[in-house]
């Protein structure tokens, strides 16, 4: 659970953009907000599958910021980019989470490190 206080949700933001002048490239630097599970006790943070799926979204925007090659601060990464075209590599991040063969690559019990058992994919 999040803290009261805070707000919700998740999102990228970007830090510096990317732009070429006299001094050489200045390379983009991007962030994310993620408010998820808290730890239990002594218990580790264990995320939703939601929470996974909203983790992958918002490294889809961020990648989308940070591997730009564009010079131009106002067009380069998710800068000037129309809504639905930003939302193309983070909602391409987003299917890994679907898929069973990188599942059995990131999901494992936080105790035994064994992969997800099969009944779970079929939920």
């Amino acid at each position: 659970m999040r803290a009261p206080h805070k707000r919700g949700g998740a999102w990228m933001d970007d830090c510096m953009s990317r732009k070429r002048d006299a001094k050489g490239v200045q390379v983009p630097v991007a962030y994310l907000t993620c408010n998820f599970s808290s730890p239990v006790g002594d218990k580790p943070a264990l995320f939703t599958h939601d929470e996974v799926t909203t983790l992958f979204h918002e490294f889809g925007h961020g990648l989308h910021h940070m591997l730009t090659l564009v010079d131009y601060t106002s067009v380069a990464g998710i800068n000037g980019v129309k809504w639905d075209a930003v939302e193309l590599p983070s909602q391409f991040m987003e299917n890994w989470c679907w898929e069973r063969q990188a599942l059995d690559v990131l999901a494992r019990h936080h105790e035994n490190r064994r992969a997800a058992a099969g009944e779970l994919y079929k939920k």
